[in-house]
């Protein structure tokens, strides 16, 4: 593996990371209960 494929794993990896912990800020932001309603998983 050379520098450059490192390089773009690691660039790769931090934009996950940081759109994770975008989305659980936003989640804990959120009104829970308007993000996940009552009996959100029976769907069908």
């Amino acid at each position: 593996m050379d520098a450059r494929e490192r390089l773009r794993r690691r660039q790769m990896y931090g934009l996950l990371l940081i759109a994770a912990v975008i989305l659980a800020v936003a989640l804990l932001r959120a009104d829970l209960h308007g993000v996940f309603p009552r009996g959100w998983w029976r769907v069908w």
